[in-house]
């Protein structure tokens, strides 16, 4: 009996040190119990935990706490890792610890060493961002779980809060919390179907639970955009940071930039060079733009939660070193250009999704990029050129582009939602797009088709104005290796069984053309012995075909355009049958011509395409679509010869 006792002691006295040694917080344990239903077999991960509870002093200081936990599903799952930013002059942190739990139960706690801080941005100079990282890969197996807890303490600058509940992949539990000091008032706004507040044990909280994974769509907004999200707006006493206005946050913007872009002597004297024997207001906007876009891009995102990093460097720093982010570019820009006589704004605005701000929601923090709108006369006519009635003609420039010239903007910043900063008059605005010229895209294809069903063939591609950049970058992005495999590709999906020779490409300053030869033994159909059936349309245009019969979000389209000629020389002892109809399709969508004539011993096939920027609510997918695979499928309209 007395053994017994001495045992059953040992044993308590084991299990408790095992407990005092692990430090594994109990939210954390208690979600290994958590029960989850079935997910597809393409969900790799899933949220089991995600809140952030923000905690205000008297003074302004925030100080949030953080906690997720993620469920590794599958083998794909295991590349998981966590990450918090802060701006290291106004924050620092108090906190930050991770631990995963695999199916066996002995959990792991990450070490500082395995816990990075590192810059934002790969650079000495410009680190006042920066973050705390921790990757659980090299642990992960299916069905761990990997949680971190961060605390940060930080000054907000804008008094504002945004929450996410989502970024895609399904979540069990999302919760924010936000607890306020007396006199302290909050408003929020919420949106994509985020709850409104409610007030529990004295904090303001927001919760969603069993969000299911976000089905990415082609073209779709981003999962920032799509995604239930609150913002919050917290009100100090005394009215000291009272709710902003458009016109109010275009005046902050303003402040932030204004005292950085004095151009002093070294950037007045390059923009004075750079401009010698200008005969234009924009041939001088050119020779600064093409400057700045050259200055090296250092990557550090403006819209940083927890602290500033909305002012730019100072002109002259930036200028000195020959790199900067966005904002510094833009601003060097705006200096540049007030030295020789041309103002221009700031101008905030989000890059990659023009869905994403809104106008319900007036805040920096809404916007991630920093470009310049460059005040001009009547006599500037160029696509990025926008009439406002307060602020005159504005042509929108970004220098961060190196391949958009000035007087058009990047595809993907078109039509977008942005914010011009003046501290008298400055709003909200509808960026111009581009509209779709044909003409900036102009393809030539010669080709002989042999009495066998084959045929050769060269083809001559050229971009100029506004399709310009596109080409320019998919070809600078990659290898010569990769591009001409892209190319072969290309080719042999348009022409079956098509070998490819001769590639070239002219990479010039205001075009860019590709030319090339294809030959296939095996393209025409001969269903009987004297008939041949082909397609006209050789080379596939199909950027925008959607295959999909339903739709959940908006389509975002770009502005697009193609002017093509086709012309295929027969052979002798054929004569055509039967040639397609002429189509012509004027939709809200788009344009698009179709034309197939005989000329000689030649078919003559001609199409022409227009598609504006547009973005297209869910509820009109079909009619899209329908056009879209109209202007898809005449390409492949048959022609038939018969002998």
């Amino acid at each position: 009996m007395a053994s017994s006792s001495i045992i059953l002691a040992a044993f308590t006295l084991a299990s408790s040190l095992l407990y005092a040694a692990d430090d594994t917080p109990s939210w954390v344990k208690e979600l290994s119990g958590v029960t989850l239903p079935a997910y597809p077999p393409k969900v790799n991960n899933v949220v089991l935990f995600n809140e952030e509870h923000t905690v205000v002093a008297a003074t302004g200081r925030l100080t949030t706490t953080t906690r997720t936990a993620i469920k590794i599903l599958n083998q794909q799952g295991g590349d998981v890792l966590f990450l918090d930013s802060y701006d290291s002059v106004t924050g620092k942190v108090r906190d930050f610890r991770a631990w995963m739990l695999p199916p066996s139960g002995k959990v792991k706690k990450y070490g500082k060493d395995e816990i990075v801080d590192v810059a934002c941005a790969g650079n000495d100079v410009y680190n006042e961002c920066r973050k705390r990282v921790v990757s659980g890969k090299r642990d992960a197996e299916p069905g761990a779980i990997f949680a971190y807890e961060s605390i940060i303490e930080y000054q907000s600058f804008s008094n504002q809060l945004v929450f996410h509940f989502q970024d895609g992949l399904p979540v069990r539990l999302a919760r924010l919390r936000v607890t306020l000091p007396a006199g302290w008032e909050l408003q929020s706004k919420s949106f994509n179907g985020a709850p409104k507040e409610a007030l529990a044990d004295g904090a303001y909280t927001w919760q969603m639970e069993n969000l299911p994974a976000i089905e990415p769509e082609p073209a779709s907004p981003a999962f920032p955009s799509i995604a239930p999200w609150v913002g919050v707006n917290l009100l100090e006493p005394g009215g000291k940071h009272p709710l902003l206005t458009w016109t109010e946050t275009a005046k902050v913007l303003a402040e932030l930039n204004d005292g950085q872009s004095e151009p002093g002597e070294l950037v007045a004297a390059k923009a004075r060079n750079l401009v010698e024997g200008a005969t234009s207001e924009m041939d001088k906007i050119r020779a600064i733009g093409r400057f700045t876009q050259q200055v090296n891009y250092v990557s550090v995102q403006t819209n940083i939660a927890k602290g500033g990093g909305y002012r730019p460097h100072p002109a002259e720093q930036v200028f000195k070193k020959l790199y900067g982010d966005c904002k510094d570019k833009a601003n060097l820009t705006r200096a540049m250009l007030r030295a020789v006589g041309i103002t221009a704004f700031p101008v905030a605005i989000y890059s990659g999704d023009r869905t994403h701000v809104t106008q319900e929601w007036p805040s920096l923090g809404a916007f991630n990029h920093a470009i310049s709108a460059i005040r001009v006369s009547p006599e500037t006519k160029e696509p990025a050129v926008l009439d406002d009635p307060k602020l005159g003609r504005l042509l929108f420039f970004d220098p961060t582009d190196p391949y958009v010239k000035p007087g058009f903007l990047p595809d993907h910043e078109q039509a977008s939602l942005a914010l011009v900063g003046t501290t008298e008059g400055g709003s909200l605005v509808r960026v111009p797009a581009a509209a779709p010229a044909a003409t900036a895209h102009h393809r030539e294809v010669e080709a002989s088709l042999g009495a066998d069903g084959s045929i050769s063939g060269k083809f001559t591609d050229k971009r100029t104005g506004e399709a310009l950049a596109g080409a320019v970058g998919e070809y600078r992005a990659l290898s010569k290796v990769d591009y001409q495999k892209r190319l072969e590709r290309w080719i042999g999906r348009s022409v079956q069984g098509a070998a490819t020779s001769n590639l070239e490409t002219e990479d010039g300053s205001d075009q860019f053309v590709l030319r090339g030869q294809f030959a296939s033994q095996h393209f025409a159909q001969q269903p009987q012995a004297r008939m041949i059936i082909f397609k006209a349309g050789l080379l596939e245009y199909d950027d925008w075909r959607l295959t999909a019969k339903t739709r959940q979000y908006p389509v975002v389209i770009d502005t697009d355009a193609l002017s093509e000629t086709v012309r295929i020389q027969l052979p002798a002892e054929y004569k055509i049958d039967e040639l397609p109809s002429a189509m012509r399709l004027d939709s809200p969508y788009g344009k698009y011509e179709a034309t197939w004539t005989a000329e000689g011993q030649s078919v003559l096939f001609r199409r022409k395409l227009e598609i504006p920027a547009q973005t297209i609510p869910a509820a009109k997918y079909s009619e899209l679509k329908q056009f879209l695979d109209a202007v898809a499928g005449s390409a492949n309209s048959p022609v038939v010869l018969v002998r």
